[in-house]
């Protein structure tokens, strides 16, 4: 309906004489209530358009959570509410990660996304811009991860019906310009030496004087985590999981939880020194819920040890030992190699100790070769 302004109201007019035009239909919503949707426009067309986009808007809420106008930090929380649920599957380090990635690069302030809705992050040019940057910025692997992040969110609204495709789909991976130049090795074991030379490390840590308690406490479940890990070869997720009612400090049996594969899923023998070592743990803080909670809540074995807090403790003392290169999965490698050099166990065996479904990948990953080294005894069976 055309209108102009008359006295202060607006009245119908004449098309030639119209200022604005108004556009009106009526919706019965998912409560049955019948409804006017009334919208304006310069023209009738702007009108027009305007009150079809809004009835399609209102067509989507009622139960719906996601729209094409929600916003895409909110469209976010409701991906990772879903991912976290526990039938999802998906591990608590890969939630974790996809949590951190989301709040410290999409979310957080100064992000280029953090403003916009659903539909106007959903384009191909305005990912790969932010992407590249985020590459720029944070290296490769940070865009990787925050590419896998947007369109699992963006997939999440196409599966919902609210957008019609995932534009993420149309961008291509980014590199960035800089060249890291990598100070870590993934592939190299510790020797023995090495080894108790971050648990003595952790341990100085543990007994520094004018530490207050939870500083203490902190490093104390670190020395030991480490400890756990160097004796047995699990890895870091699966002995920061670990609770009291898993091990046996009797027999010394602990029962593993693991969920990467049906593989990871095993009892294992602690070594004696490891066994008076959690046995001197349990003295300390009892014997409830997990064996390393975070150290930050004494009162609470139930509350998990924050995984990037948990890095980070590890880090400095890989560090302090002066195994800058190291990581923590060197100690699953130091296990697996210190098992073969024995020349007593079998591949088998050692795939079984590490919780690997297939030996042939624990030789061809965990086990170091030695293409130059000497023969002479192979020789002579020759």
């Amino acid at each position: 309906m055309p209108q102009r302004r008359e006295e202060g109201l607006w009245k119908r007019s004449t098309v030639r004489g119209a200022e604005r035009w108004r556009a009106r239909a009526y919706s019965r919503g998912f409560d049955g209530v019948r409804r006017e949707v009334t919208r304006f426009g310069r023209t009738k067309r702007e009108a027009t358009t305007s009150v079809e986009a809004a009835l399609r808007e209102l067509h989507q809420v009622g139960d719906v959570t996601m729209t094409p106008a929600t916003p895409l930090v909110r469209a976010g929380e409701l991906w990772l509410a879903q991912i976290g649920r526990r039938e999802s599957g998906m591990s608590q380090r890969t939630l974790e990660l996809y949590r951190a990635m989301f709040e410290r690069h999409i979310s957080s302030d100064g992000s280029s996304l953090r403003g916009l809705s659903l539909a106007q992050a959903n384009d191909p040019q305005r990912l790969r811009i932010f992407l590249q940057r985020l590459a720029d910025a944070s290296g490769t692997g940070t865009a990787k991860t925050a590419k896998t992040v947007l369109s699992n969110i963006l997939g999440q609204a196409v599966d919902n019906g609210t957008l019609q495709m995932n534009a993420m789909r149309q961008v291509r991976p980014v590199r960035s310009e800089t060249v890291k130049v990598e100070v870590r090795d993934h592939r190299r074991a510790l020797t023995r030496e090495e080894r108790d030379a971050v648990i003595t490390y952790a341990d100085g840590l543990a007994g520094a004087q004018g530490l207050d308690p939870r500083t203490v406490r902190k490093w104390e479940a670190v020395a030991d985590l480490l400890a756990v890990m160097a004796g047995t070869g699990v890895r870091l997720g699966e002995a920061a999981s670990l609770r009291w009612e898993h091990i046996d400090l009797e027999t010394g049996r602990v029962r593993l939880h693991g969920t990467k594969t049906a593989a990871a899923r095993r009892a294992l023998n602690l070594p004696a020194w490891l066994t008076a070592r959690l046995v001197a743990r349990s003295a300390r803080t009892g014997t409830d819920g997990l064996v390393f909670p975070s150290p930050a809540h004494l009162s609470e074995p139930e509350q998990p040890w924050e995984r990037r807090n948990l890095d980070r403790c590890v880090r400095e003392v890989l560090d302090g030992a002066g195994l800058p290169w190291a990581v923590a999965h060197s100690l699953r490698r130091t296990v697996a190699s210190l098992l073969h050099e024995s020349g007593q166990v079998s591949l088998v065996q050692i795939a079984d100790q590490l919780g690997h479904a297939d030996p042939a990948m624990t030789a061809r990953v965990y086990l170091g070769r030695d293409f130059d080294g000497d023969r002479s005894a192979l020789a002579a069976l020759l």
